[in-house]
């Protein structure tokens, strides 16, 4: 914990109007005393604290103004347990947690960027009486978050990341035209960086760092492939010819790179935006044969999934280490195991083929799945 009472007693001092003889005068010590404070040489007494906030008309918290930093280990680890607090403590116990580790670390600004990420992933599992209203009220207070990560943070990757976290918020809460003035109404151009770094450990003849950054790039940016197919394919449903050609394309490149295994959950997503386009065209035999698929990867995935590399991706174990959340999915892992069997279970746009023997037969074999506990 970084304390920095120094710059806070200048500033009050100043816009106060006195001098640090007077401020020493009325708190009874000497003014080198009240000199040593603001260069940071030395810290009051703390016996002294309340009348120097009393003073100021302070909280002493704000005269301290203190800046906790935690490592990405700690980090990663405050979100796990958070997580897992979802399936032992009350929905307020929860969230008391969540506002006291964010009013703890509020200038740590990439805690508080996944503490708003944390709000995102699991606002339904939250206090309210109806989603909307849930929805409505996180998510505001995500958007926030990341809106005080963007104003306050030095740190060039997390200020884009902060905006483009405000954005996704924003769309959640249904404001496009605020979606556009933080992100704009084009598709980016893209400089990757990752590229630059690699090139510099390739100078130094550092083959195997060149080839880690590439690694972990291509992974990357094969999970957000993967994204973009889910999403493009809900605005494909009325174009029956493109979206199985998309969602062909799709399979061709997570097979070829064995997607099932490197990261089930997002290639069981991808299945799922697929079967249930394929539901609402009617398209029968692509339903099933991408519901089959889906079952295969469900009942082999065990829970929780932690991402990690493969005989092709070898050297990216120790990048998804250093991510802020590590190799953990962002939200509970019983959550997901849940959303993704009752998908199938409970979705609507099932409906129409529940007395189907082949809808029988996957959603028993679901049924039948051992629950995360």
């Amino acid at each position: 914990m970084q304390l920095y009472i120094g710059p806070v007693l200048t500033a009050q001092r100043k816009q106060k109007g006195i001098t640090q003889q007077q401020l020493a005068d009325f708190i009874g010590v000497s003014k080198a005393a009240v000199s040593k404070w603001e260069t940071g040489q030395t810290y009051p007494d703390i016996t002294l604290l309340p009348a120097l906030a009393a003073y100021f008309d302070l909280r002493i918290d704000d005269l301290l103004n203190y800046q906790p930093q935690l490592s990405a280990k700690e980090i990663q680890t405050i979100y796990a347990a958070l997580k897992t607090s979802f399936e032992t403590e009350t929905a307020e116990e929860v969230l008391r947690k969540i506002h006291s580790f964010v009013r703890r670390y509020y200038a740590c600004y990439p805690f508080i960027q996944q503490m708003g990420l944390l709000l995102l992933n699991h606002y339904d599992l939250l206090p309210g009486k109806d989603e909307p209203e849930k929805l409505q009220h996180y998510v505001s207070e995500a958007k926030d978050l990341f809106i005080h990560v963007f104003k306050n943070a030095k740190e060039l990757t997390l200020i884009k990341q902060a905006n483009d976290f405000a954005g996704y918020a924003q769309l959640m809460l249904g404001n496009n035209e605020e979606v556009f003035a933080l992100l704009g109404r084009r598709t980016p151009a893209c400089l990757p960086v990752e590229n630059l770094i690699a090139a510099a450990f390739q100078r130094q003849n550092n083959l195997e760092a060149a080839q880690a950054i590439y690694q972990s790039s291509l992974f990357q940016y094969l999970t957000i492939m993967v994204g973009q197919f889910c999403n493009y394919l809900q605005v494909l449903l009325n174009e029956p010819k493109r979206f199985a050609q998309t969602y062909q394309h799709a399979q061709d490149i997570t097979h070829s790179f064995h997607f099932e295994t490197l990261h089930p959950v997002a290639m069981m997503n991808l299945q799922l935006s697929a079967a249930a386009g394929f539901a609402q065209q009617r398209e029968t035999t692509a339903l099933f044969e991408v519901l089959t698929e889906f079952v295969s990867i469900f009942t082999a995935t065990k829970f929780p999934v932690k991402l990690h590399g493969d005989r092709y991706f070898d050297l990216i174990d120790d990048w998804l280490e250093h991510l802020d959340i590590g190799s953990q999915l962002p939200r509970d892992p019983a959550q997901v195991q849940s959303s993704l069997k009752n998908f199938v279970l409970q979705g609507t746009v099932f409906a129409p083929y529940k007395d189907d023997p082949r809808m029988i037969a996957l959603c028993q074999q679901l049924k039948e799945q051992k629950n995360y506990e």
